[in-house]
């Protein structure tokens, strides 16, 4: 990787800035570099496709570009817990909108559609 400024070979990966653009390098497989001669910063592709670069295990802060603060307090164990918290409320949420009758799954398909028969019915609730 030479710096398109100086054309030193004397590069380094730099950090993503925030989220929007660690997201979107991320997309397009390309990453932030600055020289350490002149100072330049750059975008160029993340891997020089030599294979030697080896695959480093990345954070969700750091698949964010989150720094400070923000990287402190969203740990990976936090956002996974918070995610899994999010999905058990959501489960049960959705058991007691059926067991009460909130919501009745029938009424989402259209006229014309498959609908139990009485009998059928019948059948389901004495098992």
């Amino acid at each position: 990787m030479k710096c398109p400024n100086c054309l030193s070979d004397d590069v380094r990966r730099s950090r993503r800035r925030g989220p929007r653009e660690g997201i979107t390098l991320r997309i397009k497989h390309q990453a932030p570099y600055r020289c350490r001669q002149c100072d330049f910063r750059f975008v160029g592709a993340e891997d020089d496709g030599d294979g030697t670069s080896a695959r480093r295990q990345v954070s969700f802060a750091d698949y964010l570009g989150l720094r400070g603060t923000a990287r402190n307090l969203l740990s990976d164990h936090v956002i996974l817990g918070t995610l899994g918290f999010l999905l058990f409320i959501t489960l049960i949420v959705l058991f007691f909108a059926l067991a009460f009758g909130w919501i009745n799954p029938l009424s989402w398909f259209p006229e014309g559609t498959w609908r139990p028969t009485t009998q059928e019915m019948e059948r389901i609730t004495r098992e």
